[in-house]
């Protein structure tokens, strides 16, 4: 009678458990946008920019990439649009440093997705499109632009590809 009383318990005891739910990392993240940097000269080549400033026109924060021919920026989730002014640093034969500025125009719809009781909600963007706002400088350095894909669902991929 105490074994069927301890086994009766037992069996209780593992039907009462809940699954754990923990949230797991990238299927649950809202993706930033990937882009890839590539030799104007060469197009068949990512070009590694020594240095790349971006700030998110009304915000102060600044985003830095240095060594890299990947960079990834952040869209704004309560909008359909965010534009990026983006800082190239190159340096001179003589080791001056001279800066080149453009600004991106991203803009899109959102979708929020229902992920797991553990992770929320995340944002999936829609008929994206990516344009370079008219030269504002006199030092611009993005020449053109190639939207890889209209959909941001992951961070798996580049979605548009910077030529300079």
């Amino acid at each position: 009678m105490k074994k069927i009383w301890f086994v009766s318990l037992c069996i209780f005891g593992f039907l009462a458990c809940e699954k754990d739910d923990i949230c797991a990392g990238e299927e649950s993240e809202t993706p930033n946008i990937i882009i890839d940097l590539y030799d104007q000269i060469e197009p068949d080549n990512l070009k590694q920019a020594v240095k790349i400033a971006a700030v998110a026109n009304g915000f102060t924060d600044t985003l830095f990439f240095e060594r890299t021919s990947k960079i990834e920026l952040p869209l704004q989730i309560n909008t359909n649009a965010t534009d990026w002014n983006l800082t190239l640093y190159e340096l001179t034969p003589t080791n001056d440093t001279i800066f080149k500025k453009d600004e991106l125009k991203f803009t899109y719809t959102t979708e929020a997705l229902y992920v797991s009781k553990a992770c929320g909600y995340k944002t999936i963007f829609h008929e994206f499109n990516a344009v370079k706002s008219p030269n504002t400088t006199n030092n611009p350095w993005i020449q053109s632009i190639y939207k890889v894909t209209n959909e941001i669902t992951t961070n798996n991929n580049a979605h548009i590809q910077l030529y300079y």
